[in-house]
């Protein structure tokens, strides 16, 4: 089904690599999408690490939390064997890396991860990074947590920004949006409905959906009129 929804990569194409490693955002890349997301982090000494999970144990041959553990530190792990043998030796990537992996066109969808008592290291860094590397304005940085937003709003006041919401109940997530002039609100996708979309389309909000790896739910949400899918399996964009 064609259309102008954004076709969204869930931390690479992590349905079909291991996520958050150079084959994940490689193999993205080459299937054509419009946007990219992933989760940053920071590291003891304070550099962005492009990892979802606070603990190492899941994604990586480490143990303990990513914040414990210098950038130096962290790239002699391995976070590709977990996946899959043919991975081996994959590293642990900063955010400056996968934007030169993925290049000029491909846009990105940033989630801020940590603590609260992070979120004033981690956003000065991240603006850095994002405006070091011209990025800024093509990327939507996002966040459950609305604090973490609130530090890169005082920071910047035209950093577009996504509500990433998990409840059923999207009443505050509207106005975290309005409060925050957010251009986005990233709902969980069993909780979008033609109400949800009239609702993003009256406030004038981008509304994108979490995580959708079946084909037929991807063709039903398009025809309710998202703006955007996001999926561990971004191959499956050219099923619909």
């Amino acid at each position: 089904m064609p259309g102008s929804w954004l076709r969204i990569a869930h931390r690479g194409a992590s349905g079909s690599t291991p996520e958050h490693t150079r084959p994940a955002f490689e193999r993205a890349v080459s299937l054509d999408v419009d946007m990219i997301e992933l989760d940053v982090q920071l590291s003891r000494d304070e550099e962005l690490v492009v990892m979802h999970d606070s603990e190492l144990e899941r994604t990586t041959n480490g143990r303990g939390h990513v914040r414990e553990f210098t950038l130096t530190q962290l790239k002699q792990l391995d976070c590709g064997s977990w996946y899959e043998s043919a991975f081996q030796g994959q590293p642990i990537l900063t955010l400056e890396e996968v934007i030169s992996i993925i290049g000029p066109k491909v846009r990105l969808n940033t989630e801020m991860k940590g603590s609260q008592t992070d979120w004033d290291s981690l956003a000065p860094r991240l603006l850095t990074v994002l405006e070091r590397s011209s990025r800024l304005e093509s990327t939507i940085v996002s966040c459950f947590q609305p604090e973490a937003l609130i530090a890169l709003r005082r920071l910047r006041a035209h950093v577009p920004l996504g509500i990433l919401w998990q409840d059923p109940t999207l009443a505050d997530a509207w106005r975290w949006a309005r409060e925050l002039g957010a251009i986005a609100v990233h709902p969980f996708w069993m909780f979008v409905d033609s109400e949800t979309v009239a609702a993003a389309r009256e406030r004038h909000l981008q509304l994108i959906a979490w995580t959708v790896n079946d084909v037929d739910t991807i063709h039903s949400l398009v025809k309710l009129g998202v703006d955007g899918i996001i999926s561990d399996f971004p191959e499956r964009f050219a099923l619909v």
